[in-house]
């Protein structure tokens, strides 16, 4: 099967499965090919049964980081794509491969129901980390950024990159190893409670999903924005305090609309951050990362 699609302002997010292409049409009506060949996933580094998790729902077990790796040709060339979640790894640099910006984010052979070892940490509330398909990928053509507005940091010190050690106890990435065994869906920041959070982009909307005043544990907020290509974002944080702006409104990119970090945070004081973007028939969970990465090259800094 061969998937087309076409560069536009947002970065296009797409399912293969083995033996299955992706055809990119840039601007310049050239095409950029990339078939999967083969997945893999491995166990890098151990910790002690389930961490210091005592949530009965969750999978528990010893893996303290893993891999998976993808076995790709793009344009006549065999290429292997490696992703390492669990360390500091896990915040990576996209590849760039003849003007195309390609970011691996996940592959089922990960997890236990492909054969794997992770479990799912979230998947009662429809929080899938793993892909429907072998492997799920973004690619963004060269020169773009991910969407046409600059993005704003979403918390004081936002450019500046993440740093695993920051990550709840060290292990709460994009599909970190949650109590050594369940993937988690979401990235977590370290972070004082009652931090200012400022609109990373501008919203078509905003609100709490969940939130204390309507029985819930936690304070979830969303920010929805409709790009004009039709693309849908959704980017959410959770562990909100109080609003700072009405909710169910326009929201403009820089503005304080939260304090954060501190409702159900357990053991640390953290922010959970999470990337959704709906589109050309397709729903994609993606690594929180891919906003921050754009972020941090907007203003210069290094890895």
């Amino acid at each position: 099967m061969i998937l087309e699609r076409h560069a536009k302002p947002t970065l296009t997010p797409f399912l293969l499965d083995h033996g299955e292409t992706l055809r990119f049409v840039r601007g310049d009506g050239s095409a950029w090919e990339m078939t999967l060949l083969a997945t893999r996933a491995e166990i890098t580094a151990r910790c002690r049964n389930g961490g210091d998790s005592q949530d009965p729902d969750v999978k528990h077990g010893t893996v303290g980081a893993y891999a998976f790796t993808a076995e790709v040709q793009i344009n006549g060339r065999d290429f292997q794509l490696r992703r390492d979640v669990g360390t500091q790894a896990s915040f990576y640099e996209p590849w760039l491969v003849d003007g195309v910006r390609l970011w691996f984010d996940a592959a089922s052979c990960a997890f236990d129901t492909q054969g794997g070892f992770m479990g799912e940490k979230d998947w009662a509330r429809g929080l899938i980390c793993q892909p429907p398909k072998h492997a799920r990928f973004a690619v963004q053509e060269e020169g773009l950024a991910i969407c046409p507005e600059p993005l704003r940091p979403w918390y004081p010190g936002a450019e500046k990159g993440v740093r695993i050690g920051e990550c709840y106890n060290g292990e709460d990435c994009w599909m970190g190893p949650y109590s050594g065994g369940a993937a988690h869906c979401g990235l977590d920041v370290n972070m004082p409670a009652g931090t200012v959070m400022t609109a990373p982009i501008s919203f078509d909307d905003h609100y709490l999903f969940t939130s204390l005043a309507a029985g819930f544990s936690n304070n979830r907020w969303r920010g929805i924005r409709r790009w004009s290509d039709g693309s849908e974002w959704w980017l959410q944080c959770h562990h909100q305090v109080d609003m700072l702006v009405p909710v169910k409104t326009p929201l403009q990119a820089g503005t304080p609309y939260a304090t954060g970090a501190g409702v159900a945070v357990g053991g640390h004081d953290h922010s959970h951050f999470m990337f959704r973007v709906i589109e050309q028939g397709g729903d994609y969970w993606l690594d929180p990362w891919i906003l921050f990465w754009e972020l941090h090259c907007q203003q210069g800094h290094a890895n």
